[in-house]
């Protein structure tokens, strides 16, 4: 199966193929601001699985709460930020799930920073919730 995560105005756009290793929800602050939304949504999948990314982009480089980097790719044009590359998740490609504008995409298998996660938010069933992330 082959996909296409896009921005908002569509310049920018990964096209993938097969399925994602992992979906994940986050509640951290960072990923709050970043998406502008209570939480983000987001898909890793290997970075073998692109098979291709076009359109002019934007890098902007973040730390994390380990001191980790986080390199966001975002459309200069629209400002929606599409995918990025993890240093805790070396050979992986990160991409928002909402980029893909399709609501029969997989739900998140786990959500992180559920201590930071609004009261009124809730994971579907079988979402394993963590307070923080991981020391991976």
């Amino acid at each position: 199966m082959s996909r296409t995560a896009a921005c908002s105005c569509g310049q920018l756009a990964v096209s993938v193929s097969g399925e994602p290793d992992f979906v994940a929800a986050c509640s951290c602050l960072e990923c709050q601001k970043g998406s502008g939304s209570v939480f983000a949504v987001s898909s890793y999948w290997p970075k073998s699985a692109a098979s291709s990314i076009t359109g002019n982009r934007t890098l902007w480089r973040r730390g994390s709460w380990k001191g980790r980097w986080i390199d966001n790719y975002f459309c200069p044009v629209c400002g929606s930020t599409v995918f990025w590359y993890a240093e805790f998740a070396p050979d992986s490609i990160g991409i928002s799930v909402g980029n893909f504008a399709d609501p029969g995409f997989a739900p998140p298998t786990y959500a992180v920073w559920c201590e930071s996660k609004h009261p009124w938010v809730g994971f579907p069933a079988g979402c394993e919730e963590h307070p923080q992330q991981s020391d991976a």
